[in-house]
């Protein structure tokens, strides 16, 4: 499961790094595992800073409130949270009731604006925009 998992987002982190080097020329993004192997975060780095902090999550950990403490945490440093889910657990629809629900409570614990940016992935790494 985590091979499979791993491989899973680091087709979606392809993917997604492709949209964002296309929509902003001069950043730079690097792909970080957790240690479980079924959560990912991309990093968006510009002259050495990083920008913002995506997560992509797998069929295992999307969702899951234990993480919420992470998307705080960025969510308090960069004002951004920028989540990437599987469609095969989300659809569409679902993913973005899932999202709003989240930033409502990440906006309380964070104590300043967050901006959400929800997407979610197929199978063959494709990322699609939700919210």
């Amino acid at each position: 499961m985590r091979e499979e998992s791993k491989v899973i987002i680091e087709m979606a982190a392809k993917r997604r790094s492709e949209q964002i080097l296309k929509a902003t020329p001069g950043v730079e993004t690097n792909l970080v595992l957790d240690d479980s192997g079924l959560r990912g975060a991309l990093q968006v780095i510009k002259d050495g800073e990083l920008l913002r902090l995506e997560f992509i999550e797998t069929e295992s950990t999307a969702g899951q409130v234990h993480y919420f403490d992470d998307y705080i945490e960025v969510a308090r440093s960069t004002g951004s949270l920028i989540l990437i889910f599987p469609v095969s657990k989300y659809s569409r629809d679902m993913a973005a009731a899932v999202y709003q629900g989240i930033l409502n409570e990440v906006k309380k614990k964070a104590e300043r604006d967050v901006e959400l940016h929800g997407y979610v992935f197929d199978t063959l790494g494709n990322v699609n925009k939700v919210c």
